[in-house]
């Protein structure tokens, strides 16, 4: 790609990232999308932080059971 195309390309890029930020803060339809955008991420963080929470928990019970020993054991 010489620089021309990168220059247009680049110009490209630019314009439709700037309107889909323009239609997402400035439109009634942007704004419902973001919150309904939002409150969907702010569910799925729950739900990772909930998963992590049990493997940590899984991690724990493993290590009480192998004796408190850390890590899994390598096999030569």
């Amino acid at each position: 790609m010489n620089q021309r195309q990168t220059i247009v390309a680049g110009g490209i890029v630019g314009a439709v990232a700037g309107m889909a930020a323009s239609y997402l803060l400035f439109t009634p339809n942007g704004q419902r999308w973001r919150r309904d955008a939002e409150r969907s991420l702010g569910s799925f963080i729950q739900e990772a932080e909930r998963l992590l929470s049990a493997a940590d928990q899984v991690r724990q019970s493993v290590a009480d059971l192998r004796g408190g020993q850390t890590g899994w054991p390598r096999s030569a």
